[in-house]
């Protein structure tokens, strides 16, 4: 903040000072002058500040945000189909909820810090911690409760492709559901899920991870096996030798592991998720799959999509033991989780988005300020058909300037209505692309632009 000079008064004088009287406007001009005068001029001067964003934080501009907006609204639809409610949490959550949960390496990621009232808290690192403390904050709610959450989570992780500090998790969960169906209604819901936002193409790879129960493998090593992909399999093995496995005990574990069969309880969940119109060709066991999470106990799930070799895009699984942690008894759950950003880009990069424009279909043009009463007319009985439509904001510029305004917005076509037009109830349909054009009563007019026809 700029410091104001303090001005000390004059000693007063031994007989009063009587100054010619000014006109007002006069003496404001001159009292500000002198406050300028005696201000500093780098404090005068705002300071600019350079726009710029943090690294891994993203504006997502129209366009962009309309791709996203247009995922979450098929996403929403189909989870809504199959029975699932809506839940907000905060962004904020005391850090003792959110602590304990995913693991120290995980754990090392969380935005922590203590607020101005000296309370000890975290940003959502993911959706599913929080949801547990919901379901034991409310025991009200409904069991199975089944939830969707559309928010974002804060991760202070190195970015990369498809991995920012700041992205937006669409999460489909089941609370108080133990058996093998609620686990195959997830892998269903995600399969239909992935083949509704534009995926011809996609594998959910699932296993139990039980299976490294049986083998002896502890967290430390799971973490290891979780890297697969990423390092390979000497990369896992020089791993699990850090956490203390012999090299020829870890090549052995890492082959017994790729060498295991599905559990009983994993066979009945893919049996299941079948029978629930999982397509086959969408799932496929994988054992050395971990999903690197501290807080999964049984089935777990990632998918990928052949035409996006840049990594997951999505995973979840069962989660039996979270919730004790607040209601000191075991509540079973399960749940999956779609990547808001990676999804986006995947669907880029196999061209689902074509067609898509952050624009309206067309802009109404008044030509004069007297024409602007048809010209709401006719934009609203369009817009009630179905059709988007903007109003050209300065109706007494030249048709050329205004037509140009349209273009640049990206609009499909022009609305324009001249005195003529308006006399006659009519309008003048101009399409940008084509550069045609032809006059059009209101009903013909929304028969030919409103969406599926006639209204």
């Amino acid at each position: 903040m700029a410091q104001t000079t303090r001005i000390e008064p004059p000693a007063e004088p031994d007989e009063p000072v009587v100054e010619p009287a000014r006109p007002a406007a006069q003496a404001a001009a001159a009292e500000k002058a002198t406050l300028e005068a005696l201000t500093p001029p780098a404090a005068r001067r705002e300071v600019r500040i350079q726009p710029r964003t943090l690294k891994g934080f993203n504006d997502y501009l129209p366009e962009q945000a309309l791709k996203r907006q247009q995922v979450q609204e098929r996403l929403r639809h189909l989870f809504e189909r199959w029975g699932y409610a809506p839940l907000e949490t905060p962004a904020l959550e005391y850090a003792d909820v959110l602590l304990g949960r995913y693991g120290a390496e995980a754990e090392k990621l969380i935005y922590r810090f203590v607020d101005h009232g000296g309370r000890d808290v975290a940003l959502r690192y993911d959706q599913t911690v929080p949801f547990a403390r919901v379901v034991a904050q409310y025991p009200q709610l409904p069991r199975p409760f089944r939830r969707y959450q559309f928010q974002r989570v804060w991760r202070g992780e190195n970015t990369g492709r498809g991995r920012e500090r700041e992205f937006t998790q669409c999460d489909v969960d089941i609370a108080g559901a133990a058996g093998p169906v609620a686990d195959a209604e997830i892998l269903a819901i995600a399969s239909e899920g992935y083949h509704a936002i534009g995926f011809t193409r996609v594998r959910i790879l699932v296993n139990d991870r039980t299976l490294f129960d049986e083998l002896g493998i502890s967290r430390a090593e799971i973490i290891a096996i979780d890297k697969l992909d990423k390092i390979g399999p000497e990369g896992v093995v020089r791993e699990l030798v850090q956490v203390g496995r012999a090299e020829p005990e870890a090549r052995d574990l890492l082959q017994r592991l790729r060498d295991m069969a599905p559990t009983p309880r994993l066979q009945e969940v893919m049996a299941a998720a079948a029978d629930l119109g999982m397509p086959a060709e969408d799932l496929l066991f994988d054992p050395t799959l971990a999903r690197g999470l501290e807080y999964y106990t049984s089935t777990v799930l990632e998918v990928r999509s052949p035409d996006y070799p840049a990594g997951s895009i999505g995973g979840g699984g069962r989660y039996d033991t979270l919730l004790a942690r607040f209601t000191g008894r075991d509540i079973p759950a399960v749940g999956f989780s779609f990547g808001l950003e990676r999804v986006v880009e995947a669907l880029e990069a196999i061209g689902a988005f074509s067609g898509l424009r952050a624009a309206p279909d067309a802009v109404a043009i008044a030509l004069g300020r007297p024409q602007l009463a048809w010209a709401g007319r006719v934009a609203a009985r369009l817009r009630a058909a179905g059709v988007s439509v903007a109003i050209s904001t300065e109706p007494d510029r030249p048709a050329g300037r205004q037509l140009e305004a349209a273009s640049k917005l990206g609009a499909r076509y022009a609305l324009l209505i001249g005195e003529d037009e308006a006399a006659a109830q009519q309008i003048t349909l101009r399409d940008l692309e084509a550069r045609a054009q032809e006059r059009l009563d209101l009903d013909s007019l929304v028969a030919r632009l409103a969406v599926g026809g006639s209204q």
